[in-house]
């Protein structure tokens, strides 16, 4: 039975009211965990059922590439960025909720799906025993602070003041530099601004890392043109991917190929009609489209951290619908800051 548009998931207000439209979503599909599984494969994507059961089941958010092959098991591959954006904004409100004794409600908003959640009560019977435990650390570290800028016998004998440059605000030239201390937006700031890698590089989907962001076919003829895909990382020589500065930290996303005839493209977003968003390579730099490569705070250190490539405050670069499979467009989107829109970036062979 068709009951596509009787499920409106814009009107969830909360976790559960969201979740419950998942399920309704499965039940008026008439299909078992068996099926979704057996559907998601058929597009070339993953959908464990144990994993199914345990987001139907559970009380938190799945994440969004769970999420995005779910609809799509569903059939409902044409309403997925309202599946999403109902997910984002139902995170948000969760996020912008505050708990017990001030604690975020995010951590008990988004998590792996599969995750079990904690139980609210237990945070709440340890809450005496955690107020206590920071009573007695601030007060260490207000005698630390006392002893440290009282500064050594030493020091006031030969007329140096206090070390108390940490308890002022003050930053080295070296904190500076490497984004600590100081004002946690400016060391925000800068590590944004030199998280970009140099040299070759090669661009990596968070949702699908044994693939790599190359050159190929738009998919059901959205385009005539090569476009950005993903594809194994295997397929991309002798092509080789690298950022170029095109202003004030920003930078284009360049492909060499060694034949002459094709040469250097760069990145250039597609707009109107069905090829909207669609990233197509064009040797004019110039014209091409330029991000901020963002890294993000949470992301490991070196040069497997995960980035987001921002063309501005709006669109961002990202999967369709969140896909894992071979092919997929890598694309220009709005923001929602999830998993489809953060790419892993490390050094390729020469």
């Amino acid at each position: 039975m068709d009951i596509r548009g009787n499920t409106d998931p814009a009107a969830a207000r909360d976790v559960t009211e969201f979740l419950a439209m998942l399920r309704d979503l499965k039940e008026r599909r008439g299909l078992t965990y068996r099926q979704l599984e057996q559907r998601a494969a058929e597009q070339g994507e993953v959908l464990a059922r144990s994993t199914l059961a345990d987001v139907l089941g559970g009380r938190r958010l799945p994440r969004p590439e769970v999420l995005a092959v779910f609809v799509r098991a569903c059939g409902e591959g044409e309403r997925l960025t309202a599946w999403l954006e109902a997910r984002e904004n139902v995170a948000a409100r969760g996020r912008n909720a505050v708990g017990p004794a001030g604690e975020s409600a995010t951590a008990t908003t988004e998590v792996a799906a599969g995750e079990q959640a904690t139980a609210p009560r237990r945070i709440g019977r340890r809450t005496p025993l955690l107020l206590a435990m920071a009573a007695a650390l601030a007060a260490v570290g207000i005698t630390a602070w006392m002893l440290v800028s009282k500064g050594s016998p030493a020091d006031s004998a030969s007329g140096v003041s206090g070390k108390h440059e940490a308890t002022t605000g003050a930053t080295t030239p070296d904190q500076r530099q490497s984004g600590r201390g100081g004002d946690a937006a400016t060391g925000a700031k800068a590590g944004a601004q030199r998280a970009a890698p140099v040299g070759w590089i090669r661009v990596r989907p968070a949702l699908a890392p044994a693939l790599c962001v190359t050159e190929g076919p738009a998919q059901e003829g959205r385009y005539d043109g090569v476009v950005a895909v993903q594809r194994p990382c295997g397929d991309v020589a002798p092509q080789r991917t690298k950022l170029e500065p095109a202003g004030a930290h920003t930078y284009r996303i360049a492909w060499v190929h060694p034949d002459p005839a094709r040469g250097k493209g760069c990145l250039k977003a597609l707009s109107g009609g069905p090829a909207d968003g669609l990233l197509e390579p064009r040797n004019a730099c110039g014209e091409a489209s330029s991000f901020r490569v963002e890294r993000e705070p949470s992301g490991t250190g070196g040069e497997h951290g995960r980035y987001v490539f921002r063309a501005d405050g709006q669109r961002c670069l990202g999967v369709r619908d969140s896909r894992t499979a071979v092919g997929a467009e890598v694309m220009l989107q709005r923001c929602t800051g999830g998993a489809a829109q953060k790419f892993l970036i490390d050094t390729a062979s020469q």
